[in-house]
């Protein structure tokens, strides 16, 4: 008797032990981020929080989900004031989903994000930023991942449904901040002046395409800079009806990071891909369906899919217009598109 019981209780350590990676019969839904690289998405607002000064950051991929790849959070909140000016040695770039945010890069360097914006802020330059609306949302990722660590240590735990919460009177130990910074690689620049001579959400530098005109990307991996939403680069995938918006490539990031939107017309399920690298899916408007492993999963508005390298998976939508917002680290979805595609000045397919 004793035998058999010492039997079921091996059995049943060895299959807790592997609840993470059994996911193939279980729900693809959940409210943190898995401890392994396995597939899952991750409703809006969920994930594990931290209030962070006022803002509330919670964790969509962490960096052990990533193998250390890449670290994927998201931010909400209200108006702040501006943060500590720092570099660091990661790359780090900021996606806009709802509200606005000014970025500043250096010394006279800036634009406000609003909804669909970009900001790539390249390793060793100084940059920080300041919120501004009263319903903000933000999808922070930076390469290679652990960045969330640094929240958890300096933060507390939030554990409501709100976004954020606008009674918050806490403050943020700036000491404590400073002292964890060079763990995770972060250098302060607290003598650093920043130029607040805005005008049409930009500093001077920007004034003749932020928001009315195309921009391009640098050549390079050093330079900071801005993509307005639907002004970067785009690329048609005629047959499918996909439209990419290239904003951070390899040669931006050192290759450890592509950022895109794809915009898709509605259609039926198509024939299951599969990449050599970790991705990201979040959806900013419309409606995407995910297959993966048998299991159909409905994304809207803020949820995130992570799927991690090797992992077959098709996706479409049924609604008129679907776009969602594409990290890899390395070269996945958006760059398989867009060698199929063609250059394109729109940000939609044609009729």
């Amino acid at each position: 008797m004793a035998t058999v019981a010492l039997g079921f209780l091996s059995l049943l350590i060895w299959l807790l032990a592997l609840q993470d990676q059994v996911y193939a019969y279980g729900d693809l839904v959940v409210d943190t981020a898995p401890t392994t690289p396995r597939p899952y998405v991750l409703p809006n607002l969920k994930g594990e929080a931290v209030d962070f000064g006022g803002l509330i950051i919670r964790t969509l991929v962490s960096n052990i989900t990533s193998s250390g790849a890449l670290s994927i959070l998201s931010i909400n909140t209200g108006p702040s004031p501006l943060s500590i000016v720092h570099s660091h040695k990661q790359v780090e770039t900021f996606y806009s989903i709802k509200g606005s945010v000014q970025v500043f890069h250096n010394t006279n360097q800036g634009r406000e994000l609003q909804a669909n914006d970009f900001a790539l802020l390249a390793p060793g330059n100084n940059h920080t930023y300041r919120f501004n609306d009263l319903d903000f949302q933000l999808t922070l990722c930076m390469a290679p991942g652990g960045i969330e660590d640094l929240f958890t240590a300096a933060g507390t735990p939030y554990n409501s449904s709100a976004p954020y919460d606008p009674e918050d009177q806490s403050q943020l130990n700036v000491t404590k901040v400073l002292e964890l910074f060079p763990r995770y690689g972060i250098t302060p620049a607290p003598y650093n002046t920043i130029n607040l001579d805005w005008t049409n959400g930009t500093t001077d530098d920007g004034l003749a395409t932020w928001h009315v005109a195309n921009q391009t990307l640098p050549n390079n991996s050093v330079t900071p800079y801005f993509v307005s939403s639907n002004r970067g680069p785009k690329y048609l995938q005629r047959k499918t009806g996909q439209v990419v918006s290239l904003l951070a490539s390899g040669k931006q990031t050192n290759d450890k990071l592509t950022v895109a939107t794809i915009a898709t017309k509605p259609g039926s399920q198509p024939a299951a891909v599969k990449f050599d690298v970790h991705q990201a899916f979040q959806v900013t408007e419309g409606q995407l369906h995910l297959e993966i492993n048998g299991e159909i999963v409905t994304l809207i508005f803020g949820d995130l899919a992570f799927i991690p390298e090797g992992t077959n998976f098709s996706y479409w939508s049924r609604v008129g217009f679907t776009k969602f917002a594409a990290w890899s680290a390395g070269s996945g979805l958006a760059d398989s598109l867009i060698m199929k595609g063609e250059e394109w000045s729109d940000a939609v397919w044609p009729a």
